[in-house]
């Protein structure tokens, strides 16, 4: 496997993140996973909840990246569960809970200068997301992520999943070095 896809086994099957752009050289771009212990407000508990970041510092300018993260096989109709510096898409089968998540445009924003991303960077699907970069100058590291995180139904205190993938952009570089 390249260093610019993973797979990630889920409950609800495989989730495979992946990269691509229209412009720019990917050679060194790599998607790394790492479980992360959740950070969630007293009461609250997860069973699984895993940071996915994307890394990549071309040698060359980059124009319409796309980091995408999707689900290989059919799976329901997800959700929105979108909430401040958070976008967020849920998913229910079989009593069983999926979150993922990844920084708003805001958020985004505001950490990669406005000005590299495109007006909606964020867009959420039935069978995923994508974070689209408009362009990212050269020589520059770029950096991604989502956050997927599980439990069973009824969570033993709501919004549980929620709060597991609202996790800081630092959080997750701390986690996946």
């Amino acid at each position: 496997m390249s260093n610019t896809e993973l797979v990630l086994q889920t409950i609800f099957g495989e989730l495979s993140f992946s990269v691509t752009a229209k412009e720019g050289d990917l050679s060194n771009a790599k998607i790394l996973s790492s479980d992360l212990e959740s950070m969630i407000p007293e009461g609250m508990e997860v069973e699984g909840s895993v940071a996915i970041l994307l890394r990549v510092k071309s040698s060359t300018e980059i124009k319409h990246l796309n980091f995408m993260c999707t689900w290989n096989n059919s799976i329901g109709k997800g959700g929105a569960c979108t909430g401040q510096g958070l976008d967020a898409w849920e998913w229910e089968t079989d009593n069983h809970l999926i979150l993922i998540g990844t920084e708003d445009e805001e958020w985004l924003g505001s950490r990669l200068r406005q000005k590299y991303i495109s007006e909606s960077p964020v867009i959420m699907g039935s069978k995923g997301f994508e974070i689209h970069i408009e362009e990212y100058p050269k020589g520059m590291e770029l950096t991604l992520h989502y956050m997927v995180a599980s439990n069973r139904l009824p969570e033993k205190e709501e919004c549980s999943c929620w709060f597991a993938v609202d996790v800081s952009h630092k959080r997750v570089l701390e986690a996946c070095p």
